[in-house]
């Protein structure tokens, strides 16, 4: 963007600077909150530029960037507890939940909730 409009963007009479350094902590934010699947990167990364301007990108791209980080894979940290084997509980997407009715609650038994569970 620099390179395209090396005098900036004019809108409204106004002369708005491009600054690359703007785009590299918005990556910054996102590739690290896609990482970590939080969006308080965009929050912490914010607090740490100080520029207001850059809160709706920042958010923007952290948003999208977890969207699609969920969407193909865990977490960097939930990968670290499925690597090293330790106890945790797996997630449950939007594929497995369902609405379960009152009467069948009330029927069914424990082990057809374990089942239902486990598939």
């Amino acid at each position: 963007m620099a390179s395209l409009f090396p005098k900036g963007i004019l809108f409204d009479g106004i002369v708005y600077q491009i600054l690359p350094g703007g785009y590299a902590v918005i990556g910054a934010a996102a590739m690290t909150g896609a990482v970590s699947h939080t969006v308080s990167t965009a929050v912490i990364c914010f607090e740490l530029t100080g520029q207001i301007s850059h809160i709706l990108p920042m958010m923007v791209a952290v948003i999208l960037a977890n969207m699609v980080a969920q969407s193909l894979q865990p977490s960097l940290y939930d990968s670290i507890i499925q690597v090293k084997k330790l106890p945790y509980l797996p997630d449950l997407g939007w594929n497995h939940i369902r609405y379960s009715g009152k009467t069948e609650v009330e029927v069914g038994s424990g082990k057809e909730i374990k089942k239902r569970m486990r598939s």
